[in-house]
């Protein structure tokens, strides 16, 4: 986009040199002239006018000023030769044509796909230049997820839904973690069902550790000698074997020590 504006400003620049020089051409007497001829005298007053312009910029900023004025200009004259008393006459020569002031080129505005409301203008205290506010759209609050639905027959439908999921997930799970029965002697993986086996008491599954093997479960090795010298048949535990059961439920009880007072 900067690179058209500048293309565009060079060819109107470039368009308006071309007229000048063209009617000093005439002025001067030429009837006709070739297309390079009159590209090369633009050039030679484009450098002309160049170099006035920095001469000019350059005796500005020697004597401490920013902004040029007409004395600086004609410094720049004299500095390149130039009569600057012969301007006088050369200004209200008789024969002189006068060029029409170049058109304003439109401004190119890029098309938008999608222009939704009117754009809200700029406020007095802005300047013009500055870019404008975006469409009003941009500032409208847009929600992004989804409403919930509320009809009734959906509700259900989406219960019952979830609920034959989760029984066909947990039949699942139990299929393949417990004991199953199949239909098929041949693949016993297809269609599983899962075995019926009553429990007396099932409570006891959760508090009987199933999944680890512990040294105290093992039958104590006692020689001959430790069983004939315990008294009458005494079975009692020896030691501290009591205390070894990891079951909290399965200990024995434990009486309460009394202090001496």
């Amino acid at each position: 986009m900067m690179a058209s504006m500048d293309s565009n400003a060079e060819d109107a620049r470039r368009r308006a040199l071309f007229s000048a020089t063209c009617s000093i051409c005439i002025e001067t007497g030429f009837a006709m002239a070739e297309r390079v001829a009159v590209e090369s005298l633009v050039e030679m007053l484009q450098s002309c006018l160049t170099e006035i312009a920095r001469s000019s910029r350059a005796f500005c900023e020697l004597t401490g000023r920013t902004e040029v004025l007409s004395g600086d200009v004609f410094m720049a004259l004299v500095e390149m030769g130039i009569n600057v008393e012969s301007l006088g006459p050369f200004i209200k020569r008789s024969n002189r044509i006068t060029l029409p002031t170049p058109a304003m080129a439109p401004r190119t505005t890029m098309p938008k796909i999608l222009q939704a409301g009117e754009k809200k203008p700029l406020p007095s205290y802005i300047p013009e230049h500055f870019v404008a506010f975006p469409d009003p759209h941009a500032y409208i609050r847009t929600p992004t997820h989804k409403q919930p639905v509320t009809e009734y027959e959906a509700i259900r439908e989406k219960v019952a839904s979830q609920k034959r999921d989760v029984e066909r997930a947990l039949t699942r799970f139990i299929a393949k973690t417990g004991a199953t029965q199949s239909l098929f002697a041949d693949d016993t993986t297809l269609f599983p069902l899962i075995a019926c086996k009553p429990m007396s008491q099932p409570y006891l599954c959760a508090l009987l550790p199933k999944d680890q093997v512990f040294e105290s479960d093992e039958e104590p090795f006692c020689s001959k000698e430790s069983a004939g010298s315990s008294p009458s048949g005494d079975k009692r535990p020896v030691g501290n074997e009591a205390a070894e059961v990891d079951n909290p439920y399965l200990r024995s009880v434990k009486m309460p020590r009394k202090r001496k007072r």
